[in-house]
């Protein structure tokens, strides 16, 4: 199978997208196992992902694969924002000011504790 396009997603999108294949028809096994795995683990409706990536792109220095990455994620200590931005090999390290932008910006989007 060729990728005709590559483009970095947040867990609700893709759970958005699986979920209205299932309702046009069956999906495959392995898009149903990738169905039950977002509904388990995507933390955020789609339109609060939407909401947070936009905030994040907004602090204008983080790459769409930062993004999805931070809001599928959502960090809420700066050891987790570096951990999880050390995985894009290609970007440069944050400050620290930059990482408190980051937690302060995904701080309203992290569910409650129980």
């Amino acid at each position: 199978m060729q990728s005709v396009k590559e483009k970095p997603l947040v867990l609700a999108e893709a759970r958005e997208i699986l979920e209205k294949r299932q309702k046009d028809g069956e999906l495959s096994y392995e898009q149903q196992n990738a169905l039950d795995y977002l509904q388990q683990f995507s933390y955020l409706p789609h339109k609060k992902a939407k909401e947070l990536c936009k905030e994040l792109k907004s602090l204008g220095f983080l790459s769409e694969a930062q993004i999805a990455l931070l809001a599928n994620l959502l960090p809420s200590k700066a050891i987790e924002v570096r951990t999880i931005l050390t995985v894009d090999a290609g970007s440069e390290a944050l400050t620290d000011e930059q990482i408190k932008a980051v937690i302060e910006a995904v701080k309203p989007y992290r569910p409650a504790k129980k």
